[in-house]
């Protein structure tokens, strides 16, 4: 049985906790952008927040203890202390059946938050495509690149783009029967949410990948697939790891050639 995709359920006091990453997934695109990185610090900070009051944690990130309540009622739990505690339990469940690294916790979140609805949309897409485009720039063309091969290896036309006046150029030429993978991890970089926004009014369909977080590109695609991912930066620069967006597309191949099977 593979591990990561265990869905624990307990009881504490006579309630049932249902796992917190089902609250995550069915509740994460209501979540602004203050309540995304707020989320993404309980998440990190899980053993350091066990034993913090709700005040202690709010003061820890410069909030308001409302602001957290709040943040756990969007995500349908009663309040900050069942949000809590769904959370230690289903983190201790996780770490009961796989010793993990941060990176692979990262990819065991990214799973969680991964539906079988939207891979089947997505696979619906690419039988549809005629073209398959990819918008990127940074260190995210690299997961771009190697699914762009995999997919010209079966057959489907594909590109990668991640110059910006070649993708902007692309966008402009975009028809509805094109489907354009955009991949950023803020959701906000300049260059790909230029050309989503020209593609889309191209009546392009979109696909996008970016990290947990109420954002532009996600909000532009017709199916937002979100990540789990540590930010990493050395002297100002992203360093972060793409490897949650590596896994997707993986998971997205193996959907696909099995599609008729």
């Amino acid at each position: 049985m593979d591990c990561a995709i265990i869905e624990q359920n307990a009881f504490k006091g006579g309630v049932l906790i249902v796992d917190f990453y089902q609250h995550l997934k069915k509740n994460q695109t209501k979540l602004n952008q203050q309540e995304s990185k707020s989320l993404a610090y309980l998440i990190e900070n899980v053993e350091t927040i066990r034993e913090k009051t709700l005040k202690e944690v709010a003061d820890n990130l410069f909030l308001s203890p409302n602001t957290l309540v709040r943040l756990a009622k969007k995500l349908e739990f009663q309040g900050y202390s069942e949000l809590k505690t769904s959370l230690l339990l289903t983190i201790q469940g996780h770490k009961n059946v796989i010793a993990s690294t941060p990176l692979d916790e990262q990819i065991i979140k990214t799973k969680q938050l991964l539906t079988n609805d939207s891979l089947s949309q997505i696979t619906k897409l690419l039988d549809e495509a005629e073209n398959v485009f990819f918008f990127s720039c940074g260190l995210s063309k690299y997961p771009c690149e190697e699914f762009n091969e995999r997919l010209r290896i079966i057959g489907k036309v594909s590109s990668s783009y991640h110059e910006p006046h070649v993708m902007q150029q692309r966008a402009k030429n975009v028809t509805e029967k094109d489907l354009i993978f955009v991949v950023s991890l803020s959701g906000e970089t300049k260059t790909p949410l230029d050309a989503t926004i020209i593609a889309k009014h191209r009546q392009g369909k979109v696909v996008s990948l970016t990290s947990l977080s109420q954002n532009s590109i996600a909000k532009l695609a017709d199916v937002a697939l979100y990540t789990f991912d540590t930010p990493i930066y050395v002297d100002g620069m992203d360093v972060t790891s793409r490897l949650s967006f590596t896994y997707l597309f993986d998971r997205l191949f193996e959907a696909y050639i099995n599609r008729s099977q």
